[in-house]
């Protein structure tokens, strides 16, 4: 990575975070930031580009304080397919329309920040270690209380991404199923595409 690139990178740090701070909630604000710092400390311990993770991790939620109503209208401003019902889906909208916000408010990011703010809820069958980075710093950046975090949170940088991920994602999975809650189809690819690999490497 050059150092013209970290740079140029690091330039929309402080107008990335001056825009979401005037549309998000104190609370959500604040848990942006927390995903960002996490995402960058976990970037650096995988080998992952961390100052992409850091503007990934900070603007992931870009869009989660829209309504359901706001969301099914930038759904249709932005062409989204919808795979449910909208009360089923919108919990998980925001990440695929903000991706597509966050790529028009900032041109000059690249693809895989795009990515990975869109994938951080579902997920995807080909997670990139950018979008596996994002997906885990979500959920154990320090300011999330509930569940029992505590081992994946000492996990860092002592197991693989990939295993770091898989153990994240099946929490996500077991929390989705005993509260009764729609479960993206996206999310059933991925879980039995990356059972099948953790198998296969047994």
């Amino acid at each position: 990575m050059s150092t013209g690139h970290a740079e140029g990178i690091e330039a929309l740090f402080a107008p990335a975070r001056e825009q979401l701070e005037a549309r998000l909630s104190a609370y959500r604000f604040l848990h942006s930031l927390s995903v960002a710092d996490t995402a960058q400390a976990m970037a650096i311990s995988y080998g992952v580009h961390p100052q992409k993770a850091w503007l990934a991790g900070l603007l992931h939620d870009w869009d989660k304080d829209l309504t359901d109503e706001e969301l099914l209208a930038r759904v249709k401003e932005f062409d989204i397919p919808l795979v449910a019902r909208l009360e089923d889906m919108a919990m998980l909208l925001h990440a695929q329309t903000g991706a597509v916000a966050v790529a028009r408010a900032f041109p000059e990011l690249g693809g895989d920040i795009i990515q990975a703010i869109a994938r951080h809820t579902s997920a995807a069958p080909d997670m990139s270690d950018l979008d596996m980075v994002i997906y885990v710093a979500d959920m154990i950046e320090p300011l999330r209380s509930q569940g029992n975090l505590t081992s994946l949170r000492a996990s860092v940088g002592k197991v693989s991404l990939e295993t770091l991920f898989l153990r994240s994602f099946e929490m996500t999975m077991d929390h989705l199923i005993r509260r009764h809650r729609f479960i993206h189809p996206d999310s059933l690819e991925v879980w039995n595409t990356y059972i099948a690999r953790e198998r296969a490497g047994n």
